[in-house]
């Protein structure tokens, strides 16, 4: 067993790794890089516009009715600036009640926009009533504060009950969730450094472009066309992750036969956004695949996180793909009308 150390890791998202606290540290070879092919993650595609099944693996979270959306009709958020904040995530500025502009983290691992409690005081928003927040830590009654007008370039949500969380904890003025982008085609274009959204619509894919589909809980997409050894999968897109995390059932599958890359082992202190704390260990996956792509040389994080609970998959292997891996691709978009993922290669 290789050598272990143990090192502060970022505050964890509604669903992943989020912003990291003032001090916090990272182990060394933490997040993968393109630098060196021992640490990095690689992504290959097996051929070209594979289009891979809707059928699910066995036990695959059920489908029910999608949430009812607030927002008023529009034709997408049109094309914005993105910016990376401290821990590499993706922010986008938006306007609050016409204030701002304010830097939101794009979150897809959350199915709520969430707004940080220094800006909604700042901004003097109402309270809202008390909602209950599954975050990765577990379930608790939070405060809200309501958003009469959210603008996100061209699109506008309106009567948002946001929920209210330390600034410090979510390491950003808020974060968008997907109740923010339901019906959208979300282009993630990290070549050109630009969002883009536009309502629900196939597309057309190039020769380095691979689309994965998946299945629908509560509004989040799960992708099911994944393996590593030969075992399924369920990935979730998270946007709001920092570093890519596996539940403990992926955790057990791997442990459990050899093939795993030898070296340093890491433990890393994981804190929610509720403040919560608990340890993830950070192991090597030497290949695993979605759909037609190939990642290899992936160090991943372990974690007990509610996240996998919430949706039905602690017991069956699962991950938050996380910045650290969708980063590599030139772009990558998620739409949750059709239940599609895209991946464009570097």
């Amino acid at each position: 067993m290789g050598r272990r150390t143990l090192a502060r890791l970022a505050v964890l998202s509604l669903a992943g790794f989020a912003a990291p606290t003032e001090g916090a540290t990272f182990a060394q070879g933490l997040v993968p890089t393109i630098v060196a092919a021992a640490s990095a993650a690689i992504w290959a595609p097996a051929k070209a516009r594979a289009q891979t099944p809707l059928q699910a693996p066995d036990g695959a979270p059920p489908s029910p009715d999608a949430a009812s959306s607030s927002e008023t009709p529009d034709n997408g958020v049109g094309s914005l600036a993105l910016s990376h904040d401290a821990a590499s995530r993706l922010t986008v500025s938006v306007m609050i009640d016409g204030k701002g502009p304010f830097d939101f983290v794009i979150d897809t691992g959350s199915d709520r926009t969430v707004i940080s409690r220094e800006l909604a005081l700042r901004l003097g928003l109402p309270k809202g009533p008390a909602v209950t927040l599954h975050g990765s830590a577990g379930v608790e009654q939070v405060e809200t504060a309501v958003i009469s007008r959210l603008s996100i370039g061209k699109r506008v949500v309106e009567s948002i009950d946001a929920p209210v969380l330390a600034a410090a904890n979510l390491g950003a003025d808020g974060m968008l969730g997907i109740d923010s982008l339901r019906d959208e085609h979300v282009v993630m274009d990290f070549k050109n450094k630009t969002l883009s959204a536009t309502p629900s619509s196939s597309v057309d894919l190039d020769h380095l472009t691979v689309i994965v589909r998946g299945r629908s809980r509560f509004g989040q997409l799960i992708l099911v066309d994944a393996q590593v050894r030969g075992r399924n999968v369920y990935v979730i897109v998270d946007s709001g992750a920092q570093n890519t995390i596996g539940n403990l059932a992926l955790q057990r599958l791997l442990s459990s036969k050899s093939g795993g890359l030898p070296g340093e082992q890491a433990l890393a202190e994981e804190i929610s956004v509720t403040g919560g704390r608990s340890t993830a260990e950070i192991q090597n996956v030497a290949e695993m695949h979605i759909g037609a792509l190939t990642i290899r040389n992936m160090r991943l994080a372990f974690a007990d996180l509610h996240t996998f609970d919430r949706y039905g998959l602690s017991n069956k292997p699962a991950m938050l793909l996380g910045m650290d891996v969708l980063s590599l691709c030139d772009r990558v978009t998620v739409d949750f009308d059709r239940l599609e993922a895209t991946f464009t290669l570097r």
